[in-house]
């Protein structure tokens, strides 16, 4: 188990901010040699606290797109119902992130497709699909007010 110091904190918010970083410039940054830097960074990543590295994309300079945030409830509250449904929903493309949450619905999807037209023929296909969806309930977004930059280390 790694110990997140503040050095180790430093060292993740400058990666969020910037993960093409050199290990020169970052040392620099987090203010220690290169060497053990780049130790500390090899031990975040072998502790997966860095996950992985990947570009983000402007899809706004990219595609038409429309994206929506779809609150759904399923029939069935097991556990299989909710891996199920969990599981189908990690296969659809369109679905950009998933979170089972409490509340009145199970779960909460950001889709992004072509435009409307699709987003309907999507979610028709999944309420009618056999992922045990008894309400599903899609808020167009109507512009971003806040892009996810990183979190608050």
């Amino acid at each position: 188990m790694i110990k997140i110091d503040e050095i180790n904190l430093k060292i993740l918010r400058a990666l969020q901010a910037n993960a093409k970083l050199t290990n020169l410039a970052l040392s620099k940054l987090v203010g220690l040699s290169p060497s053990p830097c780049l130790d500390r960074v090899r031990k975040l990543e072998k502790e997966a606290v860095v996950k992985r590295y990947r570009a983000v994309l402007d899809i706004e300079k990219i595609c038409p797109h429309v994206r929506v945030f779809a609150e759904v409830t399923l029939t069935g509250k097991t556990a299989a119902d909710y891996k199920r449904f969990a599981d189908a929903a990690k296969t659809i493309p369109e679905v950009v992130a998933a979170y089972r949450i409490s509340g009145p619905y199970d779960y909460m999807l950001c889709l992004v497709c072509r435009d409307v037209q699709h987003y309907h023929s999507l979610s028709e296909d999944m309420i009618h699909g056999n992922l045990g969806i008894t309400k599903f309930i899609g808020h167009v977004a109507l512009a971003q007010t806040k892009a996810f930059k990183g979190y608050p280390v």
